[in-house]
């Protein structure tokens, strides 16, 4: 008995209605790849699965309170073999992510690890949690005479 993939099904959703409407199952797909997002006191952490992508294909980009990953995994086509299924994700993945102005995109860091993508996105420094002292007020009380 197989278990039921909602995913599955709508892939191959896609893949019908794409053959019935003239696209080819050959033509560049666009394919958003699976992200974790955490947030803690120094900033954001993304961490973006890219297996099977050498890290000189991964473009990380930051402009306008914007972050872009995008990176293309291309599919090996050989003569004389024939390929009975292909599940597997080819093409351009690509996420985008707007991010909050509290964040400085400026120092973004990205590394690139067994085919995890961790980029983290340090608070600004305007929005970094700081400790106010509070002054009291001393009331200087000069009506009353001086004994």
């Amino acid at each position: 008995m197989m278990r039921f993939d909602p995913f599955r099904e709508i892939e191959e959703l896609t893949q019908r209605m794409d053959r019935a409407f003239g696209q080819s199952a050959s033509a560049p797909t666009r394919i958003a790849p699976p992200v974790d997002v955490h947030e803690d006191d120094q900033g954001l952490e993304l961490t973006l699965d890219l297996p099977g992508i050498h890290p000189d294909q991964i473009q990380v980009e930051a402009e306008n309170q914007t972050l872009t990953v995008q990176a293309t995994r291309s599919y090996d086509r050989r003569d004389g073999r024939t390929a009975h299924r292909v599940e597997r994700a080819y093409g351009t993945l690509a996420r985008t992510f707007s991010v909050p102005a509290k964040y400085d995109l400026g120092k973004v860091e990205a590394d690139f690890d067994h085919g995890t993508l961790t980029i983290r996105v340090p608070r600004s420094e305007a929005a970094q949690k700081r400790a106010i002292t509070v002054r009291s007020a001393k009331v200087l009380d000069t009506d009353t005479p001086s004994a």
